[in-house]
C-alpha cells in the first residue's frame, strides 16, 4: 500500500495531511466518519504517527465531507495514541496545505470546518515579510470551570485553575510550584508531574463545564511560567494524560490559559496575549467574550515542510510503528 502526505510545521508542531492511499470515511456525522476511518485504517494511521515514520509530536489529518451545510470540509485527526477529537494546530496546518495544493478549491479566505470535537474556523491572513502563511484559528467557545484551587501533590501545595478549552478539560499549573523546569530537556519530568497531578485531580475535582462532558476530570495539564524571550508574555507547555508533550503552545492549552488570564483581568477584551512554546516558537491569543463563554482567536504561522510517499508493508514487523516512552 502506498500513502502520500503533505507536511507542515505550526509553531513547532508537526502536521501530516494524508492526500491519498486511505479509504474515504463513511457516515453522515463526524463521529460516524471517525469510527469508519479508524476501523479501516488504524494500522496505517499508527504507522504514520509512530516511529520510525512518525514521532510523539506528530498529528495526522484527513479531509472528509462536512457534517454541516455551512462548513466547507470535515477534518479527522489521529496520533500515535489513536484518533483525536480535535487539534487546533493541525486544523491550521491542514487548511494551509489543502489550499496551497488545490485540495480545497472554493477560493475562500475563511474555511468553516467540522470536527468530532466541534466546529472551528480557519482564516488565511495577509502575508507579512516572513516565511510561511499566517492564519487565524477560532475553536469552540471556552470557559473557566474552577479558579484558584489548591491541591497537594508529592508534598507540594499547588495552585491551579481548571478551564474548558472548547474541546477538553484542562488543568493549568505553575511550573515552578510543581517543581519542573519548562524546558525541552526536562520532558520526562513534565510527563511524570502531569500524570501525578491529573491522577490526584481525577479523584477530587468534579470539573463540570456547562453542557459539556459533565463530571469529567481534567484530561490534560498546562504548565505555565515566565517566557524566555522578550516577544512573549508566558510560556505554556501542554501535557496530555497519555504523556504526549505539545511542541507548540497547543491551541487547546492556549484557549484554556487565555480564558483564565482574561478572568484575572490580565488580558482585557480586544487585547492579545503571546504564548511561547517548549520549542521556543510563539503565537498570539485574543479573547472575545461570548455570553457565559469566550471565543479565543489564535494567530499563528504555518510553514510547509515537504511532501512524502509512504509504503505500508504488512510483512514489516513494525507495520503499526512503535511507541517510546
Amino acid at each position: 500500500m502506498r500513502v502520500t502526505t503533505l507536511e507542515a510545521d505550526v509553531a513547532g508542531a508537526a502536521v501530516r495531511l494524508v492526500t491519498s492511499g486511505v479509504p474515504s470515511a463513511a457516515g453522515t456525522t463526524m463521529v460516524e466518519r471517525q469510527q469508519s476511518f479508524e476501523a479501516g485504517t488504524s494500522a496505517v494511521t499508527l504507522r504514520l504517527t509512530r516511529e520510525p515514520c512518525g514521532h510523539a509530536g506528530m498529528v495526522g489529518v484527513v479531509l472528509t465531507e462536512p457534517e454541516r451545510a455551512e462548513a466547507e470540509a470535515g477534518l479527522l485527526f489521529f496520533t500515535g495514541a489513536g484518533m483525536r477529537e480535535h487539534s487546533g494546530h493541525a486544523a491550521m496546518g491542514a487548511i494551509v496545505l489543502a489550499r496551497t495544493h488545490g485540495l480545497l478549491t472554493s477560493g475562500r479566505v475563511e474555511t468553516a470546518l467540522d470536527t468530532v470535537g466541534g466546529p472551528c474556523l480557519v482564516t488565511l491572513l495577509p502575508p507579512v515579510e516572513r516565511s510561511g502563511t499566517r492564519v487565524r484559528y477560532e475553536g469552540p467557545p471556552a470557559s473557566v470551570v474552577r479558579g484558584n484551587q489548591r491541591v497537594t501533590v508529592r508534598g507540594r501545595v499547588l495552585r491551579f485553575d481548571v478551564a474548558w478549552s472548547g474541546t477538553e478539560v484542562v488543568a493549568i499549573v505553575e511550573g515552578e510550584s510543581a517543581g519542573v523546569p519548562l524546558s525541552a530537556t526536562h520532558t520526562l519530568e513534565l510527563r511524570r508531574a502531569a500524570r501525578e497531578i491529573l491522577e490526584v485531580l481525577g479523584g477530587m475535582v468534579p470539573a463540570v463545564p456547562s453542557g459539556e462532558r459533565e463530571g469529567a476530570p481534567p484530561e490534560a495539564c498546562v504548565f505555565v511560567g515566565p517566557a524566555t524571550g522578550p516577544d512573549a508574555d508566558v510560556r505554556a507547555v501542554m501535557v496530555r494524560g497519555d504523556g504526549s508533550v505539545s511542541r507548540s503552545p497547543s491551541a487547546s492549552g492556549t484557549s484554556a490559559v487565555a480564558v483564565v488570564l482574561a478572568a484575572m483581568g490580565l488580558v482585557p477584551p480586544g487585547a492579545a496575549a503571546r504564548l511561547e512554546s517548549l520549542s521556543g516558537t510563539s503565537w498570539t491569543a485574543e479573547v472575545m467574550p461570548d455570553g457565559e463563554r469566550s471565543r479565543v482567536a489564535i494567530t499563528a504561522e504555518v510553514i510547509e515542510t515537504g511532501a512524502c510517499q509512504w509504503h505500508v508493508d504488512e510483512g514489516d514487523p513494525l507495520t503499526r510503528g512503535v511507541v517510546w516512552t
